[in-house]
């Protein structure tokens, strides 16, 4: 039997002559902390059942990083319930890896994969690569060798040789075996091992941790191209003597062949992203992540925290209008989740998960807030293209019923109401919808006295929020988009919402949108109260003065006066006579709109001394009397000057 010549990773992992490397992030530089890890890599995400998503760095030779990215490899342990009524096998996520690496390599796809020459077979397909292992204590990588014969270990994919020694076939089950095709081939036997060992595993199976106790048999290395380091290790005795230390210092990066997929590094997960437009601060998510212990979610929070300290992270954060850019955002944010879902899958293959959706925020040199330039993508093998092996029409409505549940996510929960409650009252509201035969958004609605649906709750804390109520008209459609996002996913009404399609669903939340986005930046102001600045109260009464002369005649036509005084201070102060503070339809608080009115009070005794130093000339071109009632009025600090 002879070796199969598989690609290996490694040349990639070493400096070449190209003087660049792909570099894995670790957990920790701390040796003592790598040794006590079972797996010392940065893992980004854990949430695909057949996938890892871990950090990495393409490097220069002298360290400096080129570009960051995430590693979608394949685990060696499947996080799957067994169901006979879902019988995958390996062949099934065989086919899994070939059609996302399909999908994943067009290049007009945004999220397209970053591809290695080695990965692409002469059919196009991808490759897998040789399982590889590392070292802790030197910081090196390697390929498992026969403890035996010293030629590389792999997986047996013959059904016949598995099924004669008693172990699961290849193609009709989810278990995996190295063994070593030379020594089987040549004496007709060979030791098989496992990632690990379960209690129904043939007594002739060994682990993984037997195999690293047998590299210490092992002297010597026949495969010049399987470089084994633990041959001419000074530290050989530590690792494969009575102290034992290999099981602690070498660890598999993948035990078994695996199929990887690179992709730049996103910014943020979607949960954290939804999370900090809602108003959470980075410290409070990064403590929340620390109980979770999401060190990979932790460290791209740091990240994104360094790269905006220099930014504005919204337009209204300390505006009313604030509830309206989150609300902006978020449906911004579900209209690309729908828009990528309905647009590449019709079923999922093994189901879609909020913890696969990622967000890049892109362009942050442009004008934009912080968190207006995002674009989402899904990093995962079986939620984005891929059909499942069986009954594909069994869930024709999984989708919507998927983004129903994502989108009272996105609206709902926050750090006070967690998912698990919405659950519950969704659920309390579809059975008592269903039996009805009411699938209204009234009576959606109906009975929500507990307040899971309050519009406070897009909030990350909604405790003392208000919203107006020329605003709730905005939610309630919200809302309801949600709703028929459930019903369709449940199929509750269906007949009767015979009209319903993913075109006219998407029309409404662009329409939605617009809707939010006008009433977002109108021209409506909001007035609130304030003190005046005491560096503009000087300026404030050289203006009273003025409106005061100003005023002098026209106290019978007072109702008919239109007359505005508009001040625009350099240092964004807040400036007004009578406490009124405005705010533009952008929200920068850098203008003071004073009516006639404001100014017909007592007038105190530093206008009454000063009054007879304003000229009451009247220049030539300067307008009648009656002329002040359209007329409006702009003083800059450069002209009214700081009253000394």
């Amino acid at each position: 039997m002879n070796n199969i010549e598989m690609p290996s990773l490694l040349p990639y992992l070493e400096l070449t002559d190209t003087k660049f490397r792909l570099n894995l992030s670790l957990i920790s530089q701390d040796s003592s902390i790598l040794e006590k890890s079972p797996f010392p890599f940065l893992v980004i995400s854990e949430s695909d059942p057949f996938a890892r998503l871990i950090e990495a760095r393409f490097v220069t030779d002298a360290g400096s990083e080129i570009k960051r990215a995430f590693l979608l490899l394949q685990k060696d342990e499947y996080h799957l319930t067994r169901d006979e009524l879902r019988p995958f096998n390996n062949q099934d996520i065989d086919q899994c890896w070939q059609k996302a690496f399909l999908f994943y390599s067009k290049k007009n796809q945004d999220n397209s994969a970053i591809i290695l020459a080695d990965q692409v077979g002469e059919d196009g397909g991808l490759i897998s690569l040789q399982p590889l292992f590392f070292c802790k204590s030197k910081r090196i990588f390697f390929h498992p060798p026969c403890p035996k014969c010293g030629l590389p270990l792999q997986q047996c994919y013959d059904d016949d040789i598995l099924t004669d020694l008693g172990f699961q076939r290849y193609s009709t089950s989810l278990k995996r075996y190295l063994f070593c095709p030379s020594c089987f081939g040549s004496r007709g036997k060979s030791d098989f091992y496992v990632f690990s060992l379960e209690s129904s595993d043939h007594s002739a199976l060994k682990d993984r941790w037997d195999l690293i106790k047998d590299f210490g048999r092992l002297t010597e290395v026949r495969n010049r191209l399987n470089r084994f380091p633990c041959i001419d290790c000074s530290s050989r005795q530590e690792c494969y003597g009575s102290d034992g230390l290999g099981a602690s210092r070498i660890v598999p990066l993948s035990f078994y062949p695996f199929y990887m997929l690179i992709f730049e590094a996103a910014s943020v997960n979607a949960l954290d992203f939804l999370s900090l437009i809602s108003g959470a601060s980075f410290d409070d998510l990064e403590s929340r992540l620390s109980e979770k212990q999401e060190s990979g979610r932790i460290n791209c929070l740091k990240a994104l925290k360094r790269n905006s300290l220099s930014a504005t992270p919204f337009f209204f954060d300390k505006n009313k209008r604030y509830f309206l850019e989150v609300l902006y955002l978020k449906l911004s944010f579900l209209g690309e989740l729908v828009q990528t879902i309905f647009s590449r899958i019709d079923d999922p293959g093994f189901g879609l998960s909020i913890d696969r959706i990622w967000i890049n925020l892109t362009d942050q040199s442009g004008l934009l807030p912080f968190f207006w330039n995002f674009k989402l993508k899904l990093i995962d093998i079986g939620g984005n293209t891929v059909k499942p092996p069986f009954l594909p029409k069994l869930f024709p409505y999984y989708s919507p019923h998927f983004l129903g549940i994502i989108w009272f996510y996105t609206l709902l929960v926050n750090k006070k109401q967690d998912v698990s409650k919405v659950y519950v009252t969704l659920g309390e509201k579809v059975e008592k919808i269903v039996p009805s035969d009411d699938d209204s958004l009234e009576s959606f609605l109906k009975n929500s006295s507990d307040g899971t649906f309050s519009p406070e709750n897009i909030f990350w804390i909604p405790d003392g929020k208000s919203v107006s109520q020329d605003w709730m008209r905005l939610w309630e459609k919200s809302i309801g988009l949600g709703w028929s996002l459930l019903k369709i996913g449940l199929r509750t009404g269906l007949m009767k919402d015979s009209k319903w399609s993913k075109d006219k669903f998407q029309q409404e939340l662009e329409n939605l949108r617009k809707e939010v986005k006008d009433k977002l930046f109108s021209h409506e102001l909001n007035f609130v109260q304030a003190e005046p600045a005491p560096e503009n109260k000087a300026i404030s009464e050289i203006l009273a003065k003025i409106m005061e002369k100003w005023s002098i005649g026209f106290d019978a036509q007072k109702d008919e006066l239109e007359k505005t005084v508009v001040v625009s201070t350099t240092n964004g102060e807040w400036f007004d006579n009578k406490n009124v503070v405005s705010q533009d339809e952008y929200g920068i608080e850098e203008t003071v709109i004073l009516s006639p009115d404001d100014f017909r009070k007592e007038r105190s005794p530093s206008i009454q001394a000063e009054e007879n130093d304003i000229p009451a000339t009247k220049g030539a071109d300067e307008p009648e009397e009656n002329d002040f009632i359209s007329e409006t009025v702009i003083l800059h600090p450069d002209n009214g000057g700081d009253k000394k």
